[in-house]
C-alpha cells in the first residue's frame, strides 16, 4: 500500500510560492474558495501538518492553531483544525491520523495543567467520521448528548465565529459559501448513507454541499481516545516526534 510521510511546519516559515502550492491542492477539491481567503485563514494558524509522498510532493495538509478560553471560571485550551485536505488518490492512508494525534499530544504536554479540546468543522461526512474513529465521547453525536461539551462548544464557537455560528443548529451558516466540496466529492455513496454516523451527519448538516459546516467538539485525552489514536497521542505526549520546524522555506512549491 502507498504510504505518506508527515512534517510539521510553522506557518510563518512558508513562502508565497509554498502557500500557492497548498492552495492549488486545496482548490482541486473545494469550490468557492479564493487565494486571498485561503491565505488569510492560513495566516491565522500556528502550524501546518504536511503529508508527502515518496517524491516529496505534498499530497495533503491540515492547518492548526491553539486558543485559550475561560468558561465558567475554568481555563481550557482548544486545538482548532482549519483547512484540511488529502488528495483523493491517497484516501485510506493513515499518516494524517498519526501526525495529528502526535501533534495534539505535544500540545497537551505543553499545557498539562489545562484540559485540551478539539474544535472540528465538518464540511462533509468523511471529516465527521474522524470523531467516532478517535473518541469515546464527542459532540454532536447520535444518542445521548453531552451537555457540558455542548456548552463549551457553543461558547467557543460563538466567540470565534460570531453571528455565523447558530447555536440552535450547531452549524456555521454563511450567506454565501466560504468553501464547499466539489460535487463529485460531496456525494455520499448509497451504501454509506445508511450508516449510523453518516446518517447522523446528513441529518444535522443537510446543506453541507452549500458550505454549511457542522461544529464539533471533543476532549483530547488518553482516557477519551480510542485505539491507535490514543497510542499516537501518548507518543506525542512523550515527545516521540519532533517539534514544528522553523527551518527555511521549501526550495520549491508544495514539496517537503
Amino acid at each position: 500500500m502507498k504510504q505518506l510521510s508527515s512534517e510539521v511546519r510553522r506557518v510563518t516559515s512558508l513562502s508565497e510560492a509554498d502557500v500557492r502550492g497548498l492552495f492549488v491542492l486545496f482548490s482541486a477539491s473545494y469550490e468557492a474558495v479564493s487565494l486571498e481567503q485561503f491565505t488569510a485563514d492560513l495566516s491565522a494558524k500556528d502550524d501546518v501538518l504536511l503529508l508527502c509522498d515518496a517524491t516529496g510532493a505534498v499530497q495533503g495538509f491540515s492547518t492548526q492553531v491553539t486558543h485559550r478560553f475561560e468558561i465558567d471560571g475554568r481555563v481550557i485550551r482548544v486545538l482548532f483544525s482549519g483547512d484540511t485536505i488529502i488528495a483523493p488518490e491517497w484516501w485510506g492512508t493513515q499518516e494524517l491520523v498519526r501526525a495529528w494525534c502526535r501533534y495534539a499530544g505535544r500540545v497537551k504536554a505543553r499545557h498539562a495543567e489545562e484540559a485540551l479540546y478539539w474544535l472540528l468543522l465538518s464540511k462533509g461526512h468523511r471529516t465527521y467520521l474522524y470523531l467516532p474513529l478517535f473518541f469515546h465521547h464527542y459532540h454532536p453525536r447520535s444518542g445521548a448528548e453531552d451537555m457540558t461539551l455542548q456548552r463549551f462548544k457553543d461558547t467557543v464557537a460563538s466567540q470565534m465565529f460570531g453571528g455565523d455560528y447558530h447555536t440552535d443548529s450547531g452549524r456555521l451558516e454563511f450567506t454565501s459559501s466560504k468553501g464547499h466540496l466539489r460535487s463529485a466529492l460531496a456525494d455520499v455513496p448509497t451504501a454509506r448513507d445508511r450508516r449510523e454516523h453518516v446518517a447522523f451527519f446528513l441529518e444535522r448538516n443537510p446543506r453541507y454541499a452549500e458550505g454549511h459546516e457542522l461544529v464539533c467538539f471533543a476532549e483530547i485525552s488518553p482516557e477519551n481516545m480510542r485505539g491507535a489514536a490514543r497510542r499516537h497521542l501518548q507518543e506525542g505526549m512523550r515527545g516521540e516526534s519532533s517539534e514544528a520546524s522553523t527551518a527555511a522555506p521549501w526550495g520549491k512549491p508544495a514539496v517537503c
